[in-house]
């Protein structure tokens, strides 16, 4: 009786960790754009950037190409705020939308949309919108 017991407890235990290394495993290799962008996007230098921000302007874009939100929506918004002249990026996974407050100045949408599209492939900017 006892060693059906520790048997099924044992096969319980393996199942229950083999389930979870392959969520974990799925999460962090599920996306196929989980490295961050090498090019340098935009280069400004940072007394620049701090004249600049007297007048932002925000904007909403969609972003379609997304397959998760620890490696596809965290990249691109990383990679978004990391640029000089975008002053702060949230992009969300489940609405497939970014917003962003920019220099309109410094960059056109165009500089924005390539920051997106050299951050993975399967990315693809949809329907920019100007947020007053």
């Amino acid at each position: 009786m006892k060693g059906s017991f520790f048997y099924l407890y044992t096969m319980k235990n393996i199942i229950y960790s083999i389930v979870v290394i392959a969520i974990l495993t799925t999460t962090y290799t599920g996306c196929r754009n989980n490295q961050s962008s090498t090019k340098n996007l935009v280069n400004y230098s940072d007394s620049d950037v701090k004249v600049a921000f007297k007048s932002p302007k925000q904007i909403k874009m969609n972003i379609e190409g997304m397959i998760c939100a620890v490696g596809c929506a965290a990249l691109i918004e990383k990679n978004l705020n990391k640029t000089n002249w975008i002053k702060l990026a949230k992009v969300d996974f489940e609405s497939k939308e970014a917003i962003l407050t920019y220099d309109a100045n410094q960059l056109t949408t165009s500089d924005i949309t390539q920051v997106v599209l050299n951050t993975g492939s399967d990315y693809l900017v949809t329907d920019l919108e100007l947020i007053d």
